[in-house]
């Protein structure tokens, strides 16, 4: 597949839409091949027209919708959105110098002040609130993906992640057909002598492979270490945001840009609309 038939909306659509879905079809593709379809003739045969038609974008939307779902399970396994949790004083991931400076940065970015110990000790929900809409705000300051191009990184990296561990359970089901399918038919070229058992063999090995990564890798604790890394990235861009108030960051964002010939231009965007850690 050329790079023009993958160039959806955005670098996060490509990357961590679209890549897990196609992870989850190799094993049909090494089927096909297994069963003497070349892989040029595939690409050519099915992508080309399937790209056409829209199959690969909405491969990518179903992966958001699985990902999306899997995200608020692991959310509330997690005792809530990483951003949120690393602002918690009972929370021992930051260091508490750290996280003491960010919740001073937060007074001039939020506009409040935010919860002290106590203070979260009696209303932990109420807390939660207020560390959810600083990190709203952080995330609202950071859409520049040029300036902000690490953070977006590991954006991408955690969707990729979070995407793939929705979709494993369909991942190791069709590794585990098309290994059988497989092993059927390189016992069947022993027994009557055919040709293709060396190819057989490793797309067969190919998808055990598969299995063992889907089983033993992708897991919950996988997508945490990305989760808490944006996190942590997110947080910590806090430190290169200007504290201006919030009246005049809203009036700045109300007058629209305009060209040379005074007609307004509307801002690009720059991040998929996603839901974040």
């Amino acid at each position: 597949m050329s790079g023009a038939k993958l160039e959806f909306s955005n670098e996060y659509a490509r990357n961590a839409r679209l890549k897990p879905a196609l992870l989850v079809s190799l094993p049909l593709a090494l089927l096909a091949m297994t069963f003497g379809l070349k892989s040029s003739v595939l690409v050519g045969a099915l992508f080309g027209p399937l790209t056409a038609v829209g199959f690969t974008y909405l491969l990518a939307h179903l992966t958001r919708d699985f990902g999306v779902r899997k995200q608020v399970e692991l959310f509330r396994s997690w005792g809530g959105k990483p951003s949120v949790t690393k602002l918690r004083h009972r929370d021992g991931s930051l260091n508490p110098h750290t996280r003491e400076r960010y919740h001073e940065k937060a007074v001039g970015l939020l506009g409040k002040r935010l919860p002290t110990g106590a203070e979260e000790e009696a209303n932990p929900a109420g807390a939660d609130l207020l560390y959810e809409a600083y990190s709203n705000v952080l995330l609202e300051r950071t859409r520049d993906t040029k300036k902000f191009h690490l953070l977006f990184e590991e954006l991408i990296s955690y969707g990729f992640r979070r995407n793939l561990l929705a979709l494993k359970t369909l991942g190791l089901w069709l590794c585990v057909f098309c290994l059988l399918a497989q092993t059927a038919v390189l016992v069947q070229a022993v027994r009557t002598g055919a040709g293709g058992v060396e190819a057989t063999t490793v797309f067969a090995g190919l998808d055990f492979f598969l299995i063992v990564s889907w089983w033993f890798w992708i897991r919950a604790d996988w997508v945490r270490r990305a989760a808490d890394a944006y996190a942590d990235r997110l947080l910590a861009a806090s430190e290169n945001l200007g504290t201006g108030s919030a009246t005049n960051r809203s009036a700045e964002t109300s007058r629209p840009k305009r060209n040379a010939t005074g007609v307004a231009v509307k801002p690009k965007v720059q991040r998929p609309e996603e839901s974040r850690t």
